[in-house]
């Protein structure tokens, strides 16, 4: 693999694509993941204020907060790909703009040479940039779909039981509706 114009220009042509989709994600899901940061501060900010006095806080404290801050397994799963949603998409960003950067300054030298050091570079921003825009969304339905499978499942197996139970209830019934000879 090696530098040369051609791959020089494609790179420079796909990478600000590539970023733009990016940014456009990254707005469309700026409100929510604003919503989930301000409720990370308030909450932390509670459980802060909680450990602020020298004596430690009682059971009916503890409850208190748990309940206001609404701490779960689920919530904090939600958090936690907030921030690596923002981390990753900065990195990638970076990286883009670095491989953005690098193209056009080779572009720009005459007799850049074949430099296989950054047409890797560029090649694998550029493959990083594409499989970020095309997972993050994806990864972003993970948990709503795995927690409408759980209903799913357990409404299928409740649907199941609702229509034994009424074929057990239509059939008891038809026994008593029917005279006796």
């Amino acid at each position: 693999m090696r530098m040369n114009e051609t791959f020089a220009t494609t790179v420079a042509g796909v990478a600000p694509v590539i970023l733009l989709v990016a940014v456009v994600e990254i707005a469309n899901r700026m409100d929510a993941f604003r919503t989930v940061y301000i409720r990370m501060g308030q909450q932390q900010k509670m459980i802060d204020d909680l450990y602020a006095s020298e004596q430690p806080p009682t059971g009916p404290q503890l409850e208190t907060v748990a309940a206001a801050t609404g701490r779960s397994t689920r919530t904090m799963l939600a958090e936690l790909y907030s921030v690596i949603y923002v981390a990753s998409a900065t990195f990638v960003g970076v990286l883009l703009l670095v491989a953005e950067a690098l193209v056009l300054r080779w572009l720009a030298v005459p007799h850049g040479g074949s430099n296989p050091r950054q047409a890797a570079f560029c090649l694998a921003t550029l493959l990083i940039g594409f499989g970020w825009v095309v997972l993050m969304p994806l990864l972003s339905l993970v948990v709503p779909v795995a927690d409408n499978m759980v209903v799913f499942v357990k409404g299928f197996r409740r649907h199941n039981q609702f229509f034994r139970e009424l074929a057990v209830y239509r059939k008891e019934s038809q026994a008593t509706d029917e005279p006796s000879s």
